[in-house]
C-alpha cells in the first residue's frame, strides 16, 4: 500500500478577482477552501483513481481538524500526529491573467512529535511506498527527513521524494526509489538548467550518480516531463492547451497518476506519463484536485518518444 506524509500540511484559500492593487482592497469574485499538502494530494488523486493510501501528517487546531476531517470525508485513511497550534492556511490569487500565492510556515515540530511520527512508521503494516512530499514546518530536526527514510526504509518501503529544498540533494545518498522535482527545482538543486536535452541528460546524471534511482522532471506550464531509470530518458508533451484555473495541485497529481501506472510494472514508462500528463492538466484547469472529467480524453494527447542514448 502507498503511504504519503505530508509534514506540513494546509488548508489552501483559492481566490479569483480582478488585479490586485497597491495598498487598495480589492473584492474577490470567489473563493474555496480546501484540505491541502502535497502528500495529500497524492491521497486524494489516488482515491480518484479507486486506490486506496495512509495519509500521515502533523496536525494542529481548527484547521487541522478540517483536514483531518475532510481526508476522511474523501474516503482515505489517515494517521495524524496531533501539535499544538494550527495549521497554516495558504492563499492563491488568480486574476485572471496571473497568479500569486501566499505561503505561510506551519506550526512549529518538536522532538516529542516527530518521535510520534516515527512509532507510526515502525507498526504500520502493508507500507510499500512512502511518499514524502512538500516542505518541513518550523524548528523540525536537521535530520527529521533522514529519519524518516531510514524508519520507512527499515520497514522495508521504498520512498519516493517530492521535496523542493536543497534536503533534496543529500537525501539522494539514501538511494530514493523516485524523485519529483520541477524545471527550477533541478536547477537548484543540481546547479545545471534543463531546457534541452542535452542539459536533461546532464542533470539526469548528476541526480543518479547523487544516488537516486529514477527521476521523474516535470516543467510546468510547458506542459512536459522527462523520465530516466539510469539507463533511459523518455520524454512526454501535451498536444493540447488549457486555461489555467490553479496550478497548485497539478504536479501532486502528476506524480499519483505516475506512481499508479508504473510502481508495479517499472516497464510500463509510456503510459505512465502520458497518465501523468493528462491529469496535471486537467487538475491544473480546476479549482482543487477536480473532478478528473478529462484525464482519459487528454491521455490520448500525450506523445512520448525516447531519446537516443548518448
Amino acid at each position: 500500500m502507498f503511504y504519503t506524509l505530508t509534514a506540513n500540511p494546509a488548508v489552501d484559500m483559492t481566490v479569483a478577482g480582478p488585479a490586485l492593487q497597491a495598498d487598495e482592497n480589492v473584492r474577490a469574485n470567489s473563493a474555496s477552501y480546501t484540505a491541502n499538502g502535497k502528500g495529500l494530494d497524492v491521497s486524494f488523486a489516488l482515491k480518484k483513481f479507486g486506490v486506496d493510501s495512509v495519509a500521515l501528517g502533523f496536525f494542529g487546531g481548527f484547521t487541522g481538524k478540517f483536514i483531518v476531517e475532510e481526508t476522511m470525508n474523501l474516503g482515505c485513511l489517515c494517521r495524524p500526529v496531533w501539535v499544538d497550534g494550527v495549521t497554516r492556511i495558504c492563499a492563491y490569487i488568480n486574476d485572471g491573467e496571473h497568479e500569486y500565492g501566499v505561503l505561510n510556515p506551519g506550526a512549529p515540530l518538536t522532538p516529542q512529535y516527530e518521535q510520534e511520527l516515527y512509532d507510526i512508521l515502525d507498526t504500520s503494516t502493508g507500507m510499500d511506498c512512502l511518499i514524502v512530499s512538500g516542505s518541513v514546518p518550523p524548528r523540525a530536526s536537521k535530520d527529521f527527513l533522514d529519519q524518516v527514510m531510514e524508519h520507512a526504509q527499515e520497514r522495508g518501503a521504498d520512498v519516493v521524494l517530492d521535496l523542493s529544498s536543497d534536503k533534496l540533494k543529500t537525501l539522494a545518498s539514501k538511494k530514493p526509489l523516485l524523485i519529483k522535482p520541477n524545471h527550477h527545482e533541478m536547477r537548484e538543486i543540481f546547479g545545471v538548467p534543463v531546457n534541452t536535452d542535452d542539459e536533461v541528460r546532464v542533470a539526469m546524471k548528476l541526480a543518479h550518480e547523487a544516488g537516486v534511482q529514477n527521476v521523474l522532471l516535470t516543467r510546468g506550464s510547458r506542459g512536459d516531463a522527462y523520465f530516466s531509470n539510469g539507463e533511459d530518458i523518455w520524454y512526454a508533451k501535451r498536444e493540447f492547451n488549457i486555461k489555467l484555473v490553479s496550478s497548485v495541485c497539478a504536479g501532486d497529481c502528476t506524480l499519483a497518476a505516475f506512481l499508479l501506472k508504473w510502481y508495479k510494472d517499472r516497464d510500463n514508462v509510456e503510459e505512465a506519463m502520458k497518465l501523468a500528463m493528462a491529469t496535471g492538466a486537467n487538475v491544473a484547469e480546476s479549482v482543487g484536485l477536480g473532478d478528473f472529467g478529462r484525464v482519459d480524453e487528454y491521455s490520448k494527447r500525450v506523445t512520448v518518444r525516447k531519446l537516443e542514448r548518448k
